[in-house]
C-alpha cells in the first residue's frame, strides 16, 4: 500500500521591502520634485535627502502614514 504524501505548504509573508516617498526641495531657488526609494533599514535611519536637482540639504522626517504597519515596530 502507498502512502499518501502530504502536500508541503510554504508560508511566504508578503512585506514591502521599498517603499517610496515623493518630496519637493525646500530651496526657494529650485523647488524640484524628488522620488525617493527607501528600504526598511534606510527608512528607520531617515533623516532627510540631498536634491537630486540641485544638491542641497533638505532635512526631513518620514510621517507614521507613509511607513508600512508591518515596519513599525521597528522605526
Amino acid at each position: 500500500m502507498h502512502k499518501l504524501k502530504q502536500k508541503s505548504k510554504f508560508y511566504f509573508p508578503r512585506t514591502p521591502l521599498l517603499i517610496e516617498i515623493e518630496r519637493r526641495c525646500a530651496s526657494p531657488d529650485c523647488g524640484a520634485k524628488n522620488v525617493i526609494g527607501l528600504t526598511k533599514p534606510e527608512a528607520i535611519e531617515y533623516r532627510g535627502f540631498d536634491c537630486a536637482e540641485c544638491g542641497s540639504r533638505n532635512d526631513d522626517q518620514l510621517a507614521q502614514a507613509e511607513i508600512p504597519a508591518s515596519w513599525l515596530a521597528a522605526i
